[in-house]
């Protein structure tokens, strides 16, 4: 493993693989973690080599969340040289994103580490994983980050609200059974099973692949059926036209 604390792999086919690299400080986000993923993240949006990345953190775990000994409280984190907040613009970036993200999780993924999983579109995650929104019990909020939003989503509000108001960690088996995230397997076979999710994206047509994920995006702003139903349209037909488009300019 390189010594940079982020590293991009090329792996092929369009697949990247972008690495938090801090093994002895559990990938916790200091300043220049947090700036390179967001300056990473914003790159990708006009990159159309890049069609799904994958997520990890090096050795134990996926990331701990904000380096504390770094920045001293979570919200030192926040104001960057400049002013910026910089987590907040991290998770926006990551869903602006056009490629789908797909994070391999091992070990724990809290604080501002489990938000940045759930910025993904789909989680992978070992055994060992454990998921802890952690805000509450450092005297903060539990809703922070986009945290709310996505989670109550993805998981119910029962369930969502007993994570971030009681801020109890969620074990893989409880994360899986509650719909948070796609598949456990060993600790061996995570790596494998990310990247035969990311060949299985990446085999869709460029074009196709960035429009389901927008639609699927919007479709989630949609107060009715019918309004998704209209976002879907308008979705495929971008795509009609564009595989007809060449067709009529050469019959012109």
């Amino acid at each position: 493993m390189s010594s940079e604390i982020l590293v991009a792999e090329d792996l092929g086919d369009g697949i990247q693989r972008l690495t938090m690299n801090r093994p002895d400080r559990l990938n916790a986000m200091n300043h220049p973690v947090a700036e390179g993923m967001l300056a990473h993240f914003e790159g990708l949006r006009r990159n159309t080599a890049v069609r799904v990345v994958i997520l990890r953190g090096a050795g134990r775990a996926f990331s701990s969340g904000a380096d504390l000994k770094a920045g001293g409280t979570p919200d030192a984190l926040r104001d960057g040289p400049n002013g910026d907040w910089v987590l907040r613009d991290l998770m926006k970036a990551m869903r602006a994103c056009p490629q789908p993200l797909i994070a391999t999780v091992r070990g724990p993924a809290a604080g501002g580490g489990f938000a940045v999983a759930l910025a993904c579109d789909v989680i992978l995650c070992s055994e060992s994983a454990a998921f802890h929104s952690a805000f509450i019990n450092i005297g903060l909020s539990g809703a922070e980050l986009g945290v709310s939003w996505r989670l109550q989503r993805m998981m119910g509000l029962s369930k969502a609200r007993e994570i971030l108001l009681a801020g109890r960690p969620l074990p893989a088996a409880a994360a899986l059974e509650a719909g948070l995230i796609s598949e456990v397997t060993s600790e061996a076979e995570l790596d494998d099973k990310g990247l035969a999710l990311a060949k299985d994206m990446a085999r869709a047509a460029p074009d196709a692949l960035r429009i389901t994920k927008r639609t699927l995006d919007a479709s989630l702003e949609a107060a009715t059926y019918d309004a998704a139903m209209e976002i879907e349209e308008r979705g495929q037909m971008l795509m009609i036209r564009g595989r007809t488009a060449p067709v009529s300019r050469q019959a012109g």
